[in-house]
């Protein structure tokens, strides 16, 4: 299903939902507000949420804050000034910053990078709606009507000048984030022109402390999804509950009736999501009719990563701990133990292909143990088959029978190496 999405009226959050997410059984659908639709396997968001290192990022952008939060950024300093000093330029470091965020989660996260972006993009327009609300109420006082705000005119009037100021200033550094390290052909207009640059800075602040909040709210999300993951999908071997005849839609409704403290909290966050109803009218269906699809949306990224887990449970999805790498993945069988993650970039080899082949060595390294002690038995049990009054070489061969077994088995398990033992095997011969 295809869908576009006009501009949405209205809306308290940031977001003002600018992505969304919606269902179809076990594959999921995110479409931006200007961005193409993508489609994932259902649990994609919080897996890569879990794969995501999200902490160093964090300390990156609240050490910025700290550090530039009570600079004194001077009304006369104009652009060209300020990047001509990167290390103390706030708008720098802020794009710095996102490219740097945003590499990682595109190359780690590519379904959390739909709704990073979403989140990016609403961020740098909200001033823009908020400029948008302020014009039209001012509009309405300067045609004698009630404007709608507790401000006089005047107040109201200077305010949308600030707002207007900080929408221009956004878009100058959403492109410049988009694009860093090079400068858009807008920034370079008002770099050449020496415009001062004390709003882009604040713009800059602003922004910083809205990915701070983000990253630390999903630094969070990732601890508490882990213990509510354990809970309702995967059992303490790392393998799916579902294996165990367990239900994970019942395991979940158990967390609710219990009043479970960190399904409550992501509970309560369901109601900041948004709720539409599409509709489309199939193409190959000559006799009419439409076809319906549930979209969510919200300004808490986090709601929208726990609406997916509850889709998840209620899927009843076979959710297992990848013995190669560790991390969650949907098994294809019950004899999977592997994800088809890349864990080679170089070679394109995943964590099944490098399983397998690790396999297939150590079962060489097992059979070419095995063949050396077959052999090296066969060899001393001729020698006491020839000589069967020889008690002595007996009692020598069952010692050296007994050691060889142990060194066997060790190196089997890992516990030894090859030289210690074919020391073992060829000491008494």
């Amino acid at each position: 299903m295809q869908a576009t999405f006009p501009p949405t009226q209205g809306g308290e959050g940031i977001l003002n939902y600018q992505t969304y997410l919606f269902f179809d059984g076990r594959t999921e659908y995110i479409q931006g507000y200007d961005t193409p639709q993508h489609t994932f396997p259902l649990g994609s968001l919080v897996f890569e949420l879990l794969d995501m290192e999200f902490a160093p990022y964090l300390e990156q952008a609240t050490g910025l804050l700290d550090r530039f939060r009570d600079a004194d950024f001077p009304s006369e300093r104009t652009m060209a000034q300020s990047l001509a000093e990167p290390e103390t330029c706030v708008y720098y470091q802020a794009a710095s910053f996102y490219h740097g965020l945003a590499e990682a989660v595109r190359t780690t996260s590519p379904a959390l990078f739909d709704l990073l972006e979403g989140y990016c993009s609403a961020t740098f327009r909200r001033f823009k709606q908020e400029l948008d609300r302020m014009t039209g109420q001012l509009s309405r006082a300067s045609q004698g009507q009630a404007s709608g705000s507790r401000l006089s005119t005047n107040s109201l009037f200077q305010r949308a000048v600030q707002t207007g100021n900080l929408a221009l200033t956004s878009d100058l550094l959403e492109g410049y984030c988009r694009s860093f390290p090079a400068y858009t052909e807008q920034m370079e207009v008002f770099i050449e022109l020496d415009t001062e640059d004390a709003s882009l800075c604040e713009t800059a602040l602003l922004f910083l402390e809205s990915f701070a909040e983000l990253l630390r709210q999903l630094t969070q999300a990732a601890e508490d999804f882990r213990s509510l993951i354990a809970a309702t999908l995967v059992d303490e071997d790392g393998r799916p509950r579902t294996e165990h005849g367990q239900s994970p839609s019942e395991l979940l409704a158990e967390l609710a009736e219990h009043g479970d403290s960190t399904y409550q909290k992501y509970h309560n966050l369901e109601d900041d999501i948004h709720i539409q109803t599409r509709y489309k009218r199939p193409i190959d269906n000559k006799k009419g009719g439409i076809s319906a699809a549930t979209f969510y949306a919200s300004d808490t990224l986090p709601a929208l990563l726990f609406l997916e887990f509850v889709q998840m449970c209620a899927q009843n999805l076979p959710v297992a701990v990848c013995e190669s790498c560790h991390r969650l993945f949907v098994p294809f069988s019950s004899r999977a133990k592997y994800c088809e993650r890349v864990l080679d970039p170089e070679t394109g080899a995943t964590c099944k292909d490098i399983a397998a082949k690790l396999a297939y060595a150590e079962e060489l390294k097992a059979d070419k143990a095995r063949e050396l002690y077959n052999k090296t038995r066969n060899r001393y049990q001729m020698r006491c088959s020839r000589a069967p009054g020889n008690q002595k070489m007996r009692v020598a061969y069952n010692a050296w029978r007994k050691q060889a077994q142990m060194a066997l088995s060790k190196y089997q398990l890992g516990e030894i190496g090859w030289e210690t033992f074919e020391k073992v095997i060829q000491t008494g011969l």
